[in-house]
């Protein structure tokens, strides 16, 4: 096994920082610092985590590593239903889980739903560790603590996972809600125009450029097209990853991306022309 070293210091994204946070409002001041030298200096052998659950092996003062094992609630089948239809309402969010990557706010749509990400309070944890030391958090659950920071800072799907859903699973149940939502939400009225055309705000240009693309006159002038940086940049790519027939040859992705930026600067360029 080896060890997980840990960083001079912990938590360098807010989701790591929010995450000990959490656990320093619980009043464990003394066991943390304990904690956090024994996870600095690697006695942190493993972890593994779980859905509600973390194990780990700490190396103790004894030959044999304690067994450490977290567990902490996870969030319900309603709760992330809400949370989910919150992420896939908003593009950026959308944009960027779906990218892979972690938007910097996304607690924001938790805590407008009342539900929280980190634990509340000491007992949304419960941790159990093989060794003689009462305290609870023992050294050596809390230099895991101070692991599972490390961890999230890694990949911050971590702590998705730990609530209850994998990066997988969210990428999917995002796209599936954004791709039901881009399906047309109502059926054409009887005459021929979609109901759409009636919404309250539509201006006269909205109204009779949809008029045209339902009934096959679309002109360019019906046409508008807006020119600027997507709010995640190079989301495909970072989705898909590099090709098996590229592996070894050249850096596809980073070739790519200058590729795109000077596409993109052209655009812009050409879009915005007097």
């Amino acid at each position: 096994m080896m060890a997980l070293r840990g960083k001079k210091g912990f938590g360098s994204s807010w989701w790591a920082k929010q995450w000990l946070e959490a656990l320093e409002s619980f009043g464990w001041d003394s066991r943390l610092t304990r904690g956090r030298a024994y996870a600095r200096n690697g006695n942190v052998l493993d972890v593994e985590i779980s859905p509600g659950r973390v194990k780990a092996h700490v190396q103790g003062s004894r030959k044999t590593p304690y067994k450490v094992e977290i567990s902490m609630k996870t969030l319900s089948q309603y709760e992330w239903d809400q949370v989910l239809d919150a992420l896939a309402s908003k593009a950026i969010f959308s944009a960027k889980l779906l990218a892979g990557e972690m938007p910097d706010n996304i607690e924001e749509a938790f805590s407008s739903l009342e539900v929280s990400l980190f634990p509340r309070y000491a007992m949304d944890l419960s941790a159990h560790c093989t060794c003689p030391d009462w305290a609870n958090p023992c050294k050596h659950i809390a230099a895991v603590y101070y692991i599972l920071a490390q961890e999230f800072d890694r990949d911050p799907f971590l702590l998705f996972k730990l609530r209850g859903m994998n990066r997988e699973q969210i990428m999917e149940a995002i796209r599936n809600r954004r791709t039901s939502a881009a399906e047309p939400m109502t059926a054409k009225k009887e005459g021929g125009l979609p109901q759409e055309i009636e919404r309250e705000g539509s201006s006269q240009h909205d109204v009779v450029s949809l008029i045209n693309y339902w009934t096959g006159k679309m002109k360019n002038m019906d046409i508008k097209i807006a020119v600027e940086p997507p709010p995640v940049e190079q989301s495909i790519l970072k989705r898909l990853g590099e090709p098996p027939f590229f592996a070894g040859k050249m850096d596809m992705i980073r070739q790519l991306e200058q590729d795109y930026k000077k596409v993109l600067l052209r655009a812009i360029t050409v879009g915005y022309r007097d």
